[in-house]
């Protein structure tokens, strides 16, 4: 039995101390050592520090996940070791396991956190005017060329709410808190949502072909619609992007001049003049440095999501309702209908 006790969320910091190496705790002997002095009670916010590390598997992982520096993390991990009176990491030449104590609280601590988190959103529900933090995440292409752009119309507003950009192409986890809207794209038939999730199709976003104009003028246009791309060269994209399924059941595919990942990669490549590319219309379309020489190839539908438990936080209630009009009344630069 133990107390939780929520802090404020501002982490304390002892010059003092030394930074701790991976694995090593600011803690004296707490695998069953007596003490002189009785356990203090349990933070849940060191719970947050916890799951993260397991998450990762090391400290600097966890740091990282949770952008904070390690000796940090180390300290919230050996005060919750000493509140449990109880080692939760073993440092192995792997790296950190798990001890079973660890393995024990985790489904306690991954609720604790939760509820916590809903806590918060209550409280700040209840005051009223949305204001406090937004986190949205989206990948790096719409966040460039969509919702960045936006930002400005956002903070007018809502100027009490302070927004966080995560643009990556790294998935996050709504229903842990990672972020608290995400915008995601998912081809048809696959699941666009974490169970109990929230997500709302806002349109879709298609993708088409582009050259720079020097590549044109050395190779030429291919004609529409393409058939085929004899004589051509195109800029491939890892992990599977769209362009390359299109160009492999062409009559005549393009060769393969080169393979780059992410997407924004694909674009510097084409300004180099390296080939043909496939690319969000979102992108291509609004670059002057190329051109279409493609119809709209396919398109992928487009969500934004939320945890269930955004119903009760009025600000993320409020940009989440906001985003999801400015995507649907973006659709024609997003799908690509605006230049057809």
């Amino acid at each position: 039995m133990f107390q939780a006790r929520i802090a404020s969320g501002q982490w304390e910091h002892d010059p003092g101390r030394r930074a701790l190496a991976d694995g090593e705790f600011a803690h004296g002997g707490c695998a069953g050592a007596p003490r002189s002095l009785p356990a203090r009670a349990v933070n849940a916010a060191d719970l947050r520090f916890f799951l993260a590390v397991r998450e990762a598997g090391s400290i600097k992982g966890g740091a990282r996940a949770l952008r904070v520096d390690h000796s940090t993390v180390s300290r919230r991990i050996a005060a919750l070791e000493e509140a449990l009176q109880a080692k939760l990491f073993e440092r192995t030449p792997e790296g950190l396991v798990e001890t079973d104590v660890a393995r024990a609280i985790v489904s306690i601590a991954e609720r604790i956190e939760t509820l916590a988190g809903e806590l918060e959103d209550a409280a700040k529900a209840a005051s009223g005017s949305p204001q406090g933090p937004v986190c949205i995440a989206v990948f790096p292409v719409l966040a460039v060329h969509f919702l960045i752009p936006r930002v400005p119309d956002l903070r007018r507003r809502f100027p009490d709410v302070r927004f966080e950009i995560y643009a990556d192409v790294a998935p996050v986890n709504v229903l842990k808190r990672e972020a608290d809207i995400a915008i995601r794209t998912y081809p048809d038939g696959r699941e666009p949502a974490e169970p109990s999730a929230l997500a709302v199709k806002v349109g879709k976003v298609g993708f088409a072909l582009y050259a720079s104009k020097g590549y044109i003028e050395r190779h030429g246009r291919p004609e529409r619609p393409v058939r085929g791309l004899a004589g051509h060269e195109m800029i491939a994209m890892g992990k599977g992007g769209p362009g390359n399924a299109w160009n492999a059941q062409l009559e005549e595919p393009a060769r393969c001049s080169i393979c780059v990942y992410p997407g924004l990669a694909v674009t510097a490549a084409l300004h180099a003049d390296l080939g043909l590319g496939v690319l969000l219309c979102a992108e291509g379309d609004a670059d002057p440095r190329l051109v279409r020489v493609s119809d709209v190839l396919g398109a992928q539908p487009l969500w934004v999501v939320t945890s269930d438990a955004a119903r009760n936080n009025a600000r993320v209630r409020a940009v989440k309702e906001v985003l999801v009009e400015m995507m649907r009344a973006a659709a024609p630069q997003l799908d690509g209908s605006a230049m057809t």
